[in-house]
């Protein structure tokens, strides 16, 4: 499982599965690492939410219940990855969701600012 995680971390900058052991690959790292969408939901609309209004908790709530549903979104995607690799279905083993990783495009995700 750890290699997993590490290998999807190391591949996480390409912009998608060139060849159909990346893309399984890229499943397995996904249905691993698919509930990290939920701290990481709720931190997006905690930093968000606390720009708007005083009224925090209503945007934490709100980000735990995105990353629930973007959790089923990527186990999902990462269960079709590992089901399909072998098989060029999308065209250039394109990912169903995007980031092709949870943590792919959080840059500045735990940044306070």
């Amino acid at each position: 499982m750890v290699a997993a995680i590490l290998m999807g971390l190391g591949a996480a900058s390409a912009s998608h599965a060139a060849t159909p052991a990346e893309k399984l690959g890229r499943g397995l790292v996904n249905i691993v690492t698919a509930p990290f969408e939920i701290p990481k939901q709720t931190r997006l609309y905690w930093k968000e939410g606390a720009k708007k209004t005083p009224h925090i908790l209503v945007w934490i709530v709100s980000g735990a219940g995105r990353g629930c549903v973007d959790t089923v979104r990527r186990a999902g995607s990462g269960i079709w990855d590992v089901v399909t690799f072998p098989v060029d279905i999308p065209a250039q083993y394109e990912p169903l969701v995007k980031p092709d990783y949870v943590f792919q495009d959080s840059e500045n995700l735990w940044n306070s600012k």
